[in-house]
């Protein structure tokens, strides 16, 4: 009796088990073909003329509605999932679409048909994201994202597409061209698809992974120099998509995939027009065939009449707009393209305003704006100040690489213009822009660094920083845009000539510091100058290399001259280095500075030596009035090359008896060019501090009243100059030199030189502590000695301590105290 309940038991559990199998897999035939019926449905409304496939839209999320609710009364999740992630396929959601069929497979629904609609998704992202690196400008952008792309789909999609064997492909073709995709076989990939397009010429999916690989092999024979092939490639891409958009007008990716070839094509042939290959970079607007740019705008209006509802289709034009007006090639007017720009992302936040798409190509156009108008010398600061406040409303969760890329350009030129207005001190708008700079340029590192780019961006800023003198802690800032410098050399882009520049500036920049503290850096100034070699050697023979290396050279030729070397080999080279800049790119005027600032020092070590510094002053001002800068520091730039130049000068004819006046009027007239408000502080004294300097000296012997207020004038901008910043050795040393000069004056005319030998000694002290050993304060503080008392012995060790560590000063020395020559060697 127990055995026959038993068996009783065990049939009835079979019958159970038997009607839940039979069950289970009415579900699956009932979802599966829900999922048939949405999938035909979809491709029916793709097909149709084009038109607004809103209410069709809605149909197929009633029909999910229906499914959602079955699944969960079934039980059959499976099958449930699947059909719920080809509908949300079909409505162009593919991450809900993915968690579906993802789910799909978790639960133990692993058909290869679950496989297939994954394995297409996935190829989707990998083509997407292959198409947007070939669109990126940085070639070491574009080889990170070629790496994820590589890295997240090629494995996993191979996969895939193994487990969908024996799925119902449209063409067993098309799944193989797919392999061969994700295999890195491009030609055959195409082949395949030949036959696929000429079979089933309905099937619009193979003609866009046609266009996809016909760019990716062009790309490929581009790289390699076979330019003429690649035209090729590009023009069948084009083709390709044009059938695809004629098969399926309805069809919305189609028409974005156009916008994606585009940027991609442009971006790949952007130096290169006519030929075989098509203007991809203009539009001829009177020409009968529009261009590529304007087609895509055209593809991306049939996507928004598709879909006039869809925020993501704005977005896209957007974006495809502000893209455009960054293209200086494009056709139309630049205004015209940001203010449609402008237009698409207000258009973005009406359909969603939650989109981060809206603010963000909003502030890309203004920041465009803010940069053009930053070009021709002004900033507008209100449009900067915009596009941060709209940037700033995206919430966190939306701060991806693109916002801080963006926020990061915006900072860079916001701090360029800050250096128009002079706004770089501590407490400034400048000083706190470049600190949001830094800190927007380590948010971006921190989630790419693998481009060289960024970290030189970073390190610019902190060299920038370190080379304050207001610095709190400049070693530290140079050693981390050291650290920048570095890793911007894992890159195959160590040989633009940004990377090897600011390689250089770091060790000049190192160099200086350690000049100024009384050490000597040979080695750095050598390691700067090996550095721009390298770069010269790699290829970028850039002008803005030679310019650099020719100030190298120039600041080597200083520290040979400080050491009582002759630096004219070295100004030499320097002279050589600046006019290969000025041939390499005559229509930029570095060069053109770069040479006139070997004659300012020429003129300069002339006139210490004691000859005549008349012919190079001539000369360096000859070539500084070549030059025509639009930009606020260029133009401090040719005022203190042009002041240089006529200080030696007027030092020469005040030494000769002459009116040193017309030497000074001449680079005084760049000072009041230029806007007090925006220039150098500093540098502005001390140049009129100079100016009433020599004045009042000169005018000391005719006019004794006359030279007490000029002497006056010139100690009220040097006190100015040094209230600016205090820490200026250069300003202090002169204002010294001006108190001992305005003593001397003093004593010969039978007055109290006391209390102004007093300060300038508290400024040679001073110096000397932070440069100890110094010639030049030194040789000051015993001129101001000597002056106090002819027989100073204090005076007579300072001078000859001077002198023997730079014996180019002793001809200044003589010409001070003709009566008291330094001792032989």
């Amino acid at each position: 009796m127990r055995a026959l309940q038993v068996l009783l038991l065990i049939a009835a559990s079979a019958c159970t088990a038997d009607r839940q199998s039979q069950r289970d897999a009415a579900w699956a035939v009932h979802f599966t073909s829900a999922a048939e019926r949405i999938e035909a449905r979809a491709r029916a409304m793709g097909m149709a003329r084009l038109h607004d496939v809103r209410a069709e839209q809605a149909e197929l999320r009633g029909w999910m509605a229906t499914l959602s609710k079955e699944m969960a009364l079934g039980g059959a999740e499976g099958p449930g999932h699947y059909a719920l992630g080809c509908g949300e396929r079909a409505l162009g959601r593919e991450a809900e679409a993915l968690a579906h069929l993802e789910a799909a497979w978790n639960a133990g629904f692993r058909e290869p048909r679950v496989a297939w609609a994954r394995a297409q998704i996935l190829s989707e992202r990998y083509r997407a994201l292959r198409v947007e690196a070939l669109a990126a400008s940085d070639e070491d952008e574009r080889k990170a994202r070629e790496q994820d792309a590589e890295q997240r789909y090629r494995e996993p999609v191979l996969t895939l597409l193994r487990q969908a064997a024996g799925a119902e492909f449209p063409s067993a073709k098309y799944g193989a061209a797919l392999v061969a995709l994700h295999e890195g076989r491009l030609d055959a990939a195409l082949a395949l698809l030949e036959v696929v397009g000429t079979k089933h010429p309905w099937f619009v999916e193979a003609r866009l992974l046609r266009a996809d690989v016909f760019l990716l092999r062009a790309a490929e024979r581009w790289n390699e120099g076979r330019k003429t092939e690649a035209g090729a490639d590009l023009t069948a891409g084009l083709q390709a998509l044009q059938g695809a958009r004629t098969t399926a007008e309805s069809f919305a990716p189609a028409h974005l995939a156009q916008v994606r070839f585009t940027q991609a094509a442009m971006n790949l042939t952007q130096s290169a027009f006519g030929g075989p290959l098509l203007l991809l970079s203009h539009d001829d607007e009177d020409g009968e065939e529009p261009g590529p740019a304007r087609q895509s705008l055209a593809a991306l209006d049939m996507a928004a009449r598709v879909d006039p509802g869809h925020a993501g289709f704005a977005c896209e034009k957007a974006r495809f707009l502000a893209w455009l007006a960054e293209r200086p090639d494009t056709y139309g007017d630049l205004l015209a393209l940001r203010s449609k720009a402008i237009e698409a992302a207000q258009h973005t936040l009406a359909l969603d305003p939650a989109s981060p798409c809206g603010p963000m190509e909003w502030s890309r156009v203004m920041v465009q704006e803010a940069e053009e108008v930053l070009k021709q010398g002004s900033v507008d600061i209100y449009k900067l100040g915009a596009a941060l406040e709209r940037l700033e409303t995206l919430p966190p969760s939306a701060r991806d690489l693109g916002f801080h890329l963006l926020r990061a350009q915006l900072l860079q030129g916001w701090t360029d213009g800050d250096r128009q207005v002079g706004s770089w001190k501590a407490g400034s708008n400048g000083w706190l822009h470049r600190e949001q700079a830094i800190e927007a340029y380590r948010s971006v590192l921190a989630i790419e660094a693998r481009v060289p780019a960024y970290w030189v961006r970073l390190g610019e800023f902190l060299l920038v920083r370190g080379s304050d003198p207001t610095a709190t802690d400049g070693d530290a800032d140079l050693k981390q845009a050291e650290e920048a410098f570095g890793k911007s050399l894992r890159g195959r882009s160590k040989k633009a000539p940004e990377v090897w520049r600011l390689g250089a500036r770091i060790q000049t920049a190192q160099a200086l510091r350690q000049r100024a503290r009384g050490e000597t850096a040979p080695r750095r100034f050598e390691e700067a100058t090996r550095l721009i070699r390298n770069g010269l050697l790699d290829g970028a023979h850039h002008a803005s290399l030679h310019y650099e290396l020719g100030l190298i050279l120039l600041e080597q030729a200083k520290e040979a001259w400080e050491h009582g070397g002759d630096p004219t080999a070295l100004l030499d080279q320097a002279e050589a280095a600046q006019a290969e800049a000025a041939t390499r790119e005559p229509t930029l005027e570095l060069g053109r500075f770069g040479q006139a600032a070997v004659h300012a020092a020429r003129a300069e070590y002339a006139w210490r030596r004691g000859a005549d510094p008349t012919e190079e002053a001539d000369r360096a001002d000859a070539f500084y009035s070549q030059v025509f800068p639009v930009m606020e520091p260029w133009k401090e730039l040719r005022a203190e090359g042009r002041l240089k130049a006529s200080l030696s000068l007027a030092h020469h004819l005040l030494e000769q008896g002459l009116d040193p006046e017309p030497a000074l009027e001449r680079a005084m007239t760049d000072f009041r060019g230029l806007d007090q408000f925006r220039m150098d502080r500093v540098l502005h004294h001390r140049a009129y501090g100079a100016r009433f300097g020599l004045r009042a000296r000169h005018s000391a012997r005719t006019n004794p009243e006359k030279a007490e207020t000029e002497f006056s004038e010139a100690e009220k901008h040097y006190a100015e100059a040094l209230k600016a910043e205090p820490s200026s050795q250069e300003a202090r040393l002169e204002a010294g030199h001006l108190f001992r000069e305005w003593a001397a004056e003093r004593k010969a005319a039978k007055q109290d030189p006391e209390p102004l030998l007093s300060r300038g000694l508290a400024l040679a002290d001073a110096l000397l502590v932070e440069r100890p050993k110094w010639p030049e304060a030194l040789l000051l503080r015993a001129a101001l000695l000597r002056t106090k008392d002819p027989g100073s012995a204090r005076a007579r060790e300072d001078r000859d301590a001077a002198l023997k560590a730079n014996a180019n000063l002793a001809p200044g020395w003589r010409r001070q105290f003709p009566e008291d020559p330094p001792s032989r060697p």
